[in-house]
């Protein structure tokens, strides 16, 4: 397709299909994708076209330019034009940009950078209890402020040229309307925007008094757009560079697990979604206001949903997708990745003799602990030397491990809720929830019947879906389909066969002593 041939397509034509494009950028890899939303017998069914993907680099401009490839690549195999495009991305990372909106450097990414020196900055200046009621948000080196606070005193220079900062969604909306707009799921991350109450509206704008903690002004942060708002529509000149039809309109969707978990279905009261990538997330809507300071000791977030009516709990752990592929470049450097998971699958799907307790470089929620360590400890959670196992009983063992960690997630959110594990999680995610030895594991361990969306890339077209939705072009009910996960033989479907090992494990995380060995 040419650039040239691209005209403004006519709206949702009635009876045919609703064409939308979602863009996602992730940790690891960014991606495109063409929907098609078509109503079957009176029910909106979505389905995805094409799908492009690219790692996502370090530059914000080669961003752009993997993009370029990916939109005009979805575009082509779908032959159509887009009536709307949605964007979606990781949450923390951003770039400083010039009054031009050219990038001042590479990305600054959320688990790419030590901000610890910034959080104790920040912390000099409002106490961290104010500033989760305030923000909704605990303070750890990867929030923006404490992220700033570093650079501010790091890099002057860079500092005193820098006239916009930009996330990366907020970027790629910059390159496509040429408005620099962010949504109230993505800036609720950065700890410069306030949390509404209870009943009001989400602000507009970054917070002044924050901001002022690290000696930035609102105007060189994004607008924040209304729930449902456009960021703007496509240029001409951006329609030249990407192959999108001019006059598009383009709406920032928002952060990847929110939307996710919006797309999955998870929009009322105790529904809960858990979004696995490189991170894992468990995010579950509320039905009432809950005390901040309740929250505020266990590394959670209270965030706002999409829609911004609701307030939601969000769990998570850095430790998913990326532990699972550091695994197998260190501890089982050398061993092919499909022919362990064939192995670990004819063991069999319950907790099996030795346990993981997956966390490296800490742990977030819901008992942080920043010295908490992988430890590999047997059923009792004694530590054992790993090579006395084979890499399938092992590799098991960190399955069981990272699940177990949900299942904890998802408890103790129910108790700050006060509510119960619903009978469904709704389940979405790249790599990991591609991977049936894990989600077969996750269903004989959670407490609750999966449903996994069965999209290619859910958040990207999850980003489609919402922004045809918030354009009035598609019902607001809408939802990417999903199928139930089987569990595996002889398992129960409550989860009840890991109870024992969830009771070690959680006793095993917290460091209490167990049998004759103290973690």
């Amino acid at each position: 397709m040419s650039p040239a041939s691209h005209r403004a397509e006519p709206p949702h034509a009635a009876g045919a299909p609703l064409i939308a494009l979602g863009i996602d950028v992730g940790t690891t890899n960014t991606k495109a994708v063409v929907i098609a939303v078509d109503a079957i017998s009176g029910i909106d069914s979505v389905s995805e076209l094409s799908v492009r993907s690219f790692p996502t680099p370090a530059g914000a401009a080669a961003i752009l330019a993997g993009l370029e490839e990916a939109i005009r690549g979805v575009l082509a195999d779908a032959r159509a034009q887009p009536s709307v495009v949605g964007i979606a991305s990781m949450a923390e990372t951003g770039v400083p940009l010039t009054a031009d909106g050219s990038p001042l450097r590479e990305l600054i990414r959320w688990n790419g950078q030590d901000a610890t020196r910034g959080t104790e900055i920040v912390a000099n200046h409002v106490d961290p209890e104010d500033l989760f009621a305030a923000t909704g948000v605990p303070l750890a080196p990867k929030v923006p402020l404490a992220m700033w606070a570093v650079l501010r005193t790091r890099d002057p220079s860079l500092w005193g040229r820098m006239a916009r900062w930009a996330g990366v969604a907020d970027y790629v909306g910059l390159a496509l309307t040429g408005d620099l707009v962010t949504d109230h799921t993505l800036a609720g991350r950065t700890m410069a925007y306030r949390l509404p109450q209870a009943g009001e509206a989400t602000p507009d704008s970054f917070d002044s008094g924050l901001l002022d903690i690290v000696g930035l002004r609102a105007a060189q942060l994004p607008r924040v757009a209304a729930p449902g708002e456009a960021a703007g529509t496509v240029t001409v000149a951006a329609a030249r560079r990407f192959g999108i039809a001019p006059g598009i309109p383009v709406f920032i969707a928002g952060h990847d697990h929110a939307v996710g978990a919006w797309a999955a279905g998870a929009r009322s009261a105790g529904d809960v979604a858990d979004s696995v990538g490189t991170a894992e997330a468990v995010v579950r809507i509320l039905g009432s206001s809950v005390d901040r300071g309740v929250i505020a000791g266990t590394g959670m977030s209270l965030t706002r949903t999409t829609e911004g009516s609701r307030e939601s709990l969000l769990a998570g752990t850095p430790h998913a997708g990326s532990l699972v592929a550091e695994w197998f470049r260190t501890t089982l450097a050398g061993s092919d990745r499909d022919t362990v998971f064939g192995e670990v699958s004819a063991l069999g799907y319950g907790p099996g003799s030795v346990l993981v307790l997956p966390y490296p470089t800490g742990r977030q929620t819901p008992a942080p602990d920043p010295q908490a360590r992988l430890e590999i400890v047997d059923a009792q959670g004694r530590p054992v030397d790993p090579a006395t196992y084979s890499p399938a009983q092992l590799t098991r063992g960190l399955l069981v491990g990272l699940n177990l960690h949900v299942r904890w997630m998802a408890a103790e959110q129910a108790r700050l809720a006060g509510g119960a594990v619903p009978e469904t999680v709704r389940m979405l995610g790249g790599a990991g929830a591609g991977n049936a030895v894990w989600m077969t594991f996750k269903a004989a361990i959670m407490p609750a019947a999966l449903e996994l969306v069965s999209v290619r890339e859910p958040v990207a077209s999850g980003a489609a879906l919402l922004a045809a939705t918030r354009a009035g072009l598609v019902d607001a009910d809408v939802r990417l389909p999903s199928s139930r996960v089987p569990l595996p033989y002889g398992a129960s479907p409550s989860g009840a066969g890991y109870d024992t090992a969830y009771a070690t494990f959680v006793a095993a995380a917290a460091g209490a002593q167990l049998g004759k060995g103290t973690l």
